[in-house]
Order: C-alpha cells, then structure tokens, then sequence
C-alpha cells in the first residue's frame, strides 16, 4: 500500500506537564511597594505637562505624586537598613491591613515589629504618651502605628502565642532630637540609625520553629485581606519615571542659563528701545 509509513522503533514518550508555578506572595514586594504604586496612580491621574514644560524641564510629578515617591525612597532606605538584621529575621514590605498598609514587617526571635518611617528629616520630635509632636506641629503618627498592632494580631493570631510581642516603631530620619516625656503604649520612637541594633538588642521569645511559622503565614497575602493582595512589581513603570524625572532635571540645568540669557538680551533690547524712543516722544 502507498500512502501510509510504518513507525519503527519505541514510542515516543510524552513530556510530563510542568508543575504549577507556586502562587507569588509578598516576599515579591520590594521596600516602598505600596508608596510607588500610589505614586504611579497619582502620576496619571494627574495633567499633563504643557510643550513649554517639557522644555524647561519642569518637574513631571504634581504635588501628590511627589509626596508618594519621596515616600518611596524614604522606605526603601529603611528596607536597605533592614537588610543588615541576620538571617533568623524575615522582612517584608507594604504589608496590606485592612485600615492600611505596613511599610515594614519584620518577624524574628524578638517578636512581630512594623515600621512605620516619617518624612520629617531634621526633625525635632516630642513624644508623651499617644501625643507625638513633629517640629512643633502634632502629628497622628503613634496612633496609626498603634492601630495597626491590632489588625496584626488579628490576622496572625492563628499562630501567635502568649508571650510573643507584636509591637510598632514609628522611625524618624536623621532627626534633630527625639524627646520621650512619657513613652507610648504599644509603640517605640527612634532614630532610623538606631533601628537595627535596637531590634538585634532585644531578648529572644521565639523559637525558630515558631520564627518559621510566623513568617510562612505572613509572607501569604490571603493572611491580611480575605481577597489577597496584588503582589506584581512594577518596577519597569517606576523606572520609566526615573528617567523622565533625570531628563527632566537635565533640560532644566540646560534651559536655564538660555531662559536667563534671552530675559537679559530681551531686557537690553527693551531698554535700548525705550531709550531711542523717548526723545521723539518727549517734547522738546
């Protein structure tokens, strides 16, 4: 018969189907997680710059976006603090809470800490009790960090035991002075400086077994939000708008020199005509 081929040989074996990828958790979020995304949003939702804009190299980011990205950077020199703690300490980053998000959770032989770092550089801070004042001005900064103990309890609870401390820090950046007249309840003050050696002062409550199962339920974004939490990066977004802000503030070291030179050689211009035209005006 024509047509047909004979096969020889053995068969050809199937390729086993690849096992699922595991599903992404919050070890994926880098520091200022929460803060970029907030300031991506911003960014778009904001005008665009005019033509004139872009070519003095006006600042792409309006208010709101700025102050999310200054945010950003702010937490990612915190995260970069955090990596000096030793390997039994697990760190992650933009943890979601029902009322917020965590910038830092760290979790280790001391216990469950979030940190929470302030904008205010230079600052001279005041604390007393729940009562924080920044530069003189009161700011809700321990009430917030306060609150977030609560929903940390609450969602690790199934694992916690009695004993263990879940505690906030509110950090400040090179600040001035920090005075503590009466300290806070559930919350620590510090210098941003002093963060890693006080964490790596405390004395030891948990096991490392119990370390392990802290961190493997609070690395799961369902752990936090019924519904997850997106956990994609965006880093190639952010990015983006690095460069634009880098080429920005390249066109507006060149532009301003030529913007000064023109209003100069245009005020010259302006004077000298005036000055050839006043005598025909003027009466004789």
């Amino acid at each position: 018969m024509t047509g047909i081929r004979l096969r020889t040989g053995a068969p050809r074996r199937m390729a086993a189907p690849a096992p699922p990828a595991p599903p992404p958790t919050l070890r994926s979020r880098e520091p200022g997680y929460a803060a970029v995304e907030e300031c991506l949003a911003a960014h778009v939702a904001a005008p665009r710059r005019s033509w004139i804009e872009r070519l003095l190299g006006i600042v792409p980011l309006r208010a709101e976006a700025h102050a999310h990205r200054e945010q950003a950077l702010l937490e990612r020199g915190v995260g970069a603090l955090l990596t000096r703690l030793p390997a039994d300490w697990t760190v992650l980053h933009s943890v979601p809470l029902p009322g917020g998000v965590v910038p830092h959770l760290v979790l280790g032989p001391a216990g469950v800490y979030a940190i929470f770092p302030q904008a205010a550089v230079d600052a001279s801070v005041w604390v007393s009790a729940d009562l924080i004042a920044v530069d003189g001005a009161s700011s809700d900064a321990l009430l917030r960090a306060e609150a977030a103990v609560t929903g940390i309890e609450q969602c690790l609870g199934p694992v916690l035991v009695p004993g263990v401390a879940v505690a906030s820090v509110v950090v400040f950046r090179e600040p001035k002075r920090i005075v503590v007249r009466t300290p806070a309840r559930a919350a620590k003050v510090l210098d941003a400086a002093e963060l890693v050696p006080w964490l790596r002062s405390l004395p030891e409550l948990c096991s490392a077994l119990l370390v392990d199962r802290l961190a493997d339920a609070a690395e799961l974004p369902t752990t936090w939000l019924p519904e997850g939490a997106e956990t994609l990066r965006h880093a190639l977004r952010w990015e983006r708008l690095e460069a634009e802000l880098a080429q920005a503030e390249v066109r507006r070291r060149r532009g301003l020199p030529i913007l000064l030179a023109t209003a100069v050689v245009l005020s010259a211009a302006t004077f000298t005509g005036l000055a050839l035209l006043l005598p025909a005006v003027l009466p004789g």
